[in-house]
């Protein structure tokens, strides 16, 4: 690998042009320091209104920028840039966080994805793709014989169909599917057998039926799929449809977001935990809740809700600190969170009060659970703290009844016990 770094710092691309657009100064100066080594000439702007004023004058075969910038997004520029030439090489630099922005990307043909922190092998691979896509294109226009080169050097899934048949398609699509030039006539319906079942993704509901006019039915030219390739490997792509100008024929690209939703499920995760505690947050809780409530009403199957309180909390915090405080309250989740089942919903309502969802559990039945936390809480002693105690209000849910008035129940049952002299379990009562 050092070998081929050695061989990108030799290579110099004489007649490429580049124009770099980052309005980080550090960044900017890193990688242009990069790019000049490699390039005659480069080009270089500090926003997307620069960047795009620079293409306009230069035209520039190659366009490097990051998604987020002040004033003009690099996303807004490149949509510009596509206005004015769709052939232009584009690669786009952004940080983890910046899921959202990957699928109007690639709607906007961008070419390659660089990660920051920027690994400068992956930048000059694709740095290395784009100049050769380039000059691909430059002995297109020459001769018009290199279709078939251009389509396998793409890292995309790109195909052809006409007439329900498979009538071209490349490298890429072929070693993923296994589907050979020399075997007879591939039919659309086929490919359906590559589809993997995933609520998440594009599934056609009948799998010997034509997907392609099922999602064209959809009035979208585009899809999230799951497929599953010869090897068994499972890959998503971002699959889109496009009608070939004055022929009957449809082409169909598919461009593996595999990482970029791998990387989107994992922000899911982190917005819906407490990060303190590692129990849910109260809006994935209200969430759960909801979803509890709709599947009680349908089965018929009791549930409860236990809302707790930290009593004087307050007291730990100014006497021992907020540090000793989060220990607290990291500790006492923990022993809930060892104590309840795993279809029990545990979550941090806030401050120092929690909340339990135990499905298929009467009043009577978490009431019982509660007690047992109460006694696990009461006789754990805390470090540099000593004893502490918690306070328990329960109740059931009843059909018909509003998800808000369900915790408010709990909430008044919590605080009967905070009136009962804290460090007991209450379970609300109809009648009180």
């Amino acid at each position: 690998m050092a070998t081929n770094i050695r061989h990108y710092l030799n290579y110099q691309y004489q007649n490429v042009s580049v124009l770099y657009v980052e309005d980080e100064l550090f960044s900017r100066e890193k990688l242009l320091r990069v790019l000049k080594r490699r390039f005659a000439m480069v080009h270089v702007a500090m926003d997307g209104e620069e960047g795009l004023e620079l293409y306009k004058r230069h035209k520039t075969d190659i366009v490097i920028a990051d998604i987020k910038m002040n004033q003009m997004s690099g996303l807004e520029m490149i949509q510009k840039i596509r206005e004015i030439n769709d052939k232009a090489q584009i690669i786009v630099t952004t940080a983890h966080d910046d899921n959202d922005f990957f699928i109007q990307s690639i709607e906007n043909n961008v070419n390659h994805f660089i990660l920051k922190p920027i690994d400068l092998e992956r930048f000059l691979l694709a740095i290395q793709k784009s100049v050769y896509q380039i000059q691909l294109e430059q002995e297109y226009l020459k001769q018009k014989k290199l279709t078939r080169a251009i389509l396998d050097f793409q890292d995309n899934l790109i195909f052809v169909i006409e007439n329900d048949e498979i009538v071209e398609f490349n490298q890429a699509f072929s070693a993923f599917t296994g589907i050979e030039k020399s075997q007879p006539v591939h039919k659309c319906k086929s490919l359906s057998r590559f589809f993997a079942e995933d609520p998440n993704y594009y599934y056609p509901k009948n799998e010997e039926s034509n997907w392609l006019n099922s999602l064209l039915t959809t009035e979208k030219n585009f899809a999230k799929v799951r497929w599953i390739g010869k090897d068994g490997s499972s890959v998503i792509y971002y699959l889109k449809v496009s009608p070939i100008p004055g022929e009957r024929q449809i082409l169909i690209v598919c461009t593996d977001i595999t990482a970029l939703e791998e990387e989107s499920k994992k922000n899911e995760i982190l917005a819906m935990m407490d990060p303190l505690t590692n129990s849910y947050n109260r809006l994935k809780f209200d969430d759960i809740l909801t979803s509890e409530i709709s599947r009680s009403e349908r089965y018929k199957h009791p549930f409860s809700i236990i809302l707790m309180d930290i009593d004087y909390f307050k007291d730990v915090n100014d006497q021992f600190g907020h540090q000793a405080g989060d220990e607290v309250l990291v500790t006492i989740s923990t022993i809930i969170q060892q104590r309840i089942r795993e279809c029990d919903i545990f979550a941090r309502w806030g401050g120092e009060k929690f909340i339990l969802l135990t499905p298929n559990t009467n009043e009577q039945g978490a009431a019982k659970l509660a007690e047992s936390i109460r006694l696990l809480v009461e006789n754990f002693s805390f470090n540099r703290i000593g004893p502490l105690t918690c306070s328990f209000g329960v109740a059931e849910f009843v059909i018909g009844k509003p998800k808000r008035e369900l915790i408010l129940e709990a909430d008044q049952a919590l605080y009967k016990s905070k009136n009962r002299g804290r460090n007991c379990v209450s379970i609300y009562n109809y009648d009180s």
